[in-house]
């Protein structure tokens, strides 16, 4: 079975994990080196996620 020849009209979308923050005070981390600024209350996996850094999930 090959999902995007059997199911063409689904839209790949980047699992997050958890929805955006509406926060306007921004905060910054360090993920792997990298700091990244992200609304406060953002998840870590998501603010990693936005930040370029691939952690795997399940």
């Amino acid at each position: 079975m090959n999902i995007k020849a059997d199911f063409p009209s689904l839209i790949e979308e980047i699992d997050y994990g958890t929805p955006e923050s509406k926060a306007e005070k921004r905060i910054t981390l360090t993920v792997d080196g990298r700091s990244i600024s992200v609304p406060e209350g953002t998840s870590i996996m998501r603010a990693a996620m936005e930040g370029g850094v691939e952690i795997p999930k399940l």
